[in-house]
Formats: C-alpha cells, structure tokens, sequence
C-alpha cells in the first residue's frame, strides 16, 4: 500500500493548475483595451515593443515556446497569442492552487510579477473585468 500513497504524492506533486478561460479573457480585455487585435498590431513602449491581444513581447514568445515559427507571424494569430500565453504561464506559474491573481501579475511581471507592487495596477483592472463580467471572448477569426 505504501508505493501507491508515495506513487499518488510524487504525482500530486507535478498537478499544476492552468489559467481558466474567464482569466484568460480578461487579461486580454485589459491588455488589449477590450480583447480586440489590435491596429496596428504591435506598439512600440518605454519597455518594448508589444504585439497583439495579450500584449506581449518578443521575449515573452521565446519564454512561451516559439509558437507560430516567428514572433510577428504568431502575434497576427488569435490561436498563436491565445497558445503563447497559456505556455509561458505553465512554465512560470507552477502552484496547483494558483489564482487568477497570481496569472495575472505574472503575465504582466514575468516570474517575480505576483511579487511585484507595480503588477497590481493590471490584476486590480482583471479583477474588475472578472467582477462585473466585462470580457468578451477573442474572435477566433485570424
């Protein structure tokens, strides 16, 4: 009996939550004013350029798995962003019990973003979106 109680907790242990569709949605409301390609598609900021819905930057792409071939071809794809942002927040979001909170300020902050004062701007305006249900799901049209 006892190398499936260790068995059980060795797996319990690799569990990992995933973002959920409402969080997701919103983060995209807020990233892109709406959750709406942007035009134009990308936007040079003090800290880069930002493409897309999500709003992210080539580095966050690379960190998401180099998905769609290159950064301006999956930028231009509601699946490609959609996809990136899913896999760059497995790989750094790795509590189980993670929160939408926890998404969120790390979308936004990178690995240390749930630790961040400067992330709670962007969470608080997720929160309101989840709250009063201000998101509308992505077109899946490309």
């Amino acid at each position: 009996m006892k190398p499936l109680i260790l068995a059980v907790a060795i797996c319990a242990s690799f569990a990992q939550a995933a973002v959920d569709d409402d969080c997701l949605a919103c983060m995209c409301f807020v990233s892109s004013t709406g959750c709406v390609m942007p035009d134009p598609l990308c936007e040079d900021t003090d800290w880069g350029e930002v493409c897309g819905p999500w709003a992210i930057t080539n580095p966050y792409w690379m960190d998401g798995g180099f998905q769609g071939g290159t950064y301006h071809n999956c930028v231009q794809s509601w699946e490609c962003n959609e996809s990136t942002v899913r896999s760059y927040l497995a790989r750094y979001v790795k509590d189980p019990k993670a929160t939408c909170e926890t998404y969120s300020r790390t979308h936004v902050g990178g690995p240390y973003g749930p630790q961040q004062d400067y992330t709670l701007n962007y969470w608080y305006q997720v929160k309101n979106c989840l709250d009063y249900g201000l998101f509308t799901p992505p077109s899946v049209e490309d």
